[in-house]
């Protein structure tokens, strides 16, 4: 069932279609919260308080469709929330999941350990973004949201996005050095 439908559903009174939103976006809400406030303690907080404010606030979303960049505008501005009351702005590793390579293509354990260092050193450079870069960071690289899905969600203009966008990769260049790889990264993203 798509969003649309489920919030029209929930619009309508048939509560088990909230159960169906949340189950869909909790595990993403969770991990990009995560990312923004630093803890798991108070990333789980930003998730309970978000969907909170959605399930007061979703009978009155007049249009169904918007539904997604308005959730991710109400869990964007409730981390920040958290952000400035705790002062806590630093994400640690273990939200990152780690890609699965395909079953032939089976990394050595050499190659595990190269990975596991540069998205360690990544994840570095990310933690030393401010909350508004590193929020775009998240958003485009990790929630896979389009530069105009982000706008949206936070609020703000394209052209806003797109310049913490691009300082946030010339800012991760320049913290990554000549790392191959990570120049690598940051330009076919850039793409």
């Amino acid at each position: 069932m798509e969003d649309e439908a489920l919030v029209v559903a929930f619009q309508a009174g048939d509560e088990a279609a909230f159960a169906l939103l949340f189950e869909r976006y909790k595990s993403r809400v969770l991990r990009t919260a995560f990312l923004i406030v630093g803890n798991h303690c108070d990333s789980e907080n930003v998730l309970q308080d978000s969907f909170i404010k959605v399930w007061r606030n979703l009978p009155g979303l007049k249009d169904p469709t918007s539904f997604r960049p308005w959730l991710w505008r109400i869990v964007i501005r409730t981390a920040w929330e958290y952000c400035r009351r705790q002062g806590a702005e630093q994400p640690v590793a273990e939200v990152w999941q780690e890609q699965r390579p395909d079953e032939d293509q089976i990394p050595s354990s050499l190659e595990l350990i190269v990975q596991a260092e540069r998205r360690q050193e990544l994840l570095a450079a990310v933690n030393r973004l401010d909350i508004k870069h590193r929020t775009v960071v998240i958003l485009y690289y990790y929630n896979e949201m389009s530069v105009q899905e982000i706008a949206a969600a936070t609020g703000t203009l394209v052209g806003t996005v797109k310049s913490r966008l691009f300082t946030a990769r010339r800012l991760l260049r320049r913290r990554l050095g000549n790392n191959e790889f990570f120049n690598g990264e940051v330009e076919q993203c850039e793409n």
